[in-house]
């Protein structure tokens, strides 16, 4: 999918309907405009990075309990 779209005098690039139907991007959407070191700008739904971050750590820390981590563990020792 690739669209040719023109920057404005002050500076707003339109997002065409079929792009943001199908990124899901709504009036009032945020997004993340990245621009890489090969100069190529990406624009990426702040909802779906979200989603994608919250799902990373919800894999990481599943079965994560503050008792068992070691810190805790250690300042438990320090208040007794």
């Amino acid at each position: 999918m690739e669209f040719l779209v023109s920057i404005d005098r002050r500076g707003r690039l339109l997002i065409p309907v079929d792009v943001r139907r199908r990124l899901g991007i709504r009036d009032g959407s945020k997004v993340l405009l990245r621009v890489r070191d090969d100069g190529v700008l990406e624009v990426v739904p702040f909802d779906k990075l979200l989603r994608e971050v919250s799902e990373v750590f919800d894999s990481k820390f599943r079965d994560w309990r503050e008792e068992d981590h070691e810190a805790g563990k250690k300042l438990e020792d320090m208040v007794r």
